[in-house]
């Protein structure tokens, strides 16, 4: 039998509290609320896990095929957890033109990750943009909360390496 990404994720076990807070308090219309009810959900677990899903789909009157329909439109409505670090790659047309696939690339070469993927160790996450608003500084990615434009892909390395080493366990050195 095959199992999909979905099944494997609602064995999950999560406290389901917040969730029961929010669907608490949602307005008699609360089925025109499903998006922003979709978004504090995420808010609280940085993803949206199934079975919050199955609770949302039961206050809501909404079918799990329309709940999941709703969730992969929207790219960033996440049903898998992320890495600690999102890395959000611009595509826009500037960017676009001046390398973007090229850093994604890059990213792919050392990370093993592909856009919508997690690295092994659950840091990064990789998540391509239509256009984050800065072409200027073409091109151009957050990561975390962080801006980064006119990078190049060894200044993209270079910049996820910092990140890589600040969530690194401190040595004897720095204990010491």
């Amino acid at each position: 039998m095959e199992t999909t990404a979905t099944e494997d994720i609602e064995q999950e076990e999560i406290d389901l509290a917040p969730v029961e807070e929010i669907l608490k308090n949602l307005p008699d219309d609360s089925r025109s609320h499903l998006i922003p009810t979709l978004q504090k959900i995420q808010n609280v677990f940085r993803y949206l896990p199934a079975p919050a899903m199955e609770l949302v789909g039961e206050a809501l009157n909404v079918s799990r095929a329309e709940l999941y329909g709703v969730i992969s439109f929207y790219p960033q409505l996440l049903i898998t957890e992320p890495g600690k670090y999102i890395i959000k790659l611009c595509y826009g047309t500037a960017c676009f033109v001046k390398g973007a696939p090229i850093i994604g690339d890059k990213i792919n070469d050392c990370y093993h990750i592909r856009p919508g993927e997690t690295d092994s160790n659950k840091l990064f996450t990789l998540q391509t943009a239509s256009c984050l608003g800065n072409c200027g500084a073409a091109p151009m990615a957050i990561i975390g909360e962080d801006t980064h434009g006119t990078i190049d892909p060894e200044k993209t390395l270079d910049i996820l390496g910092q990140y890589k080493l600040e969530d690194a366990p401190e040595t004897e050195e720095a204990t010491a």
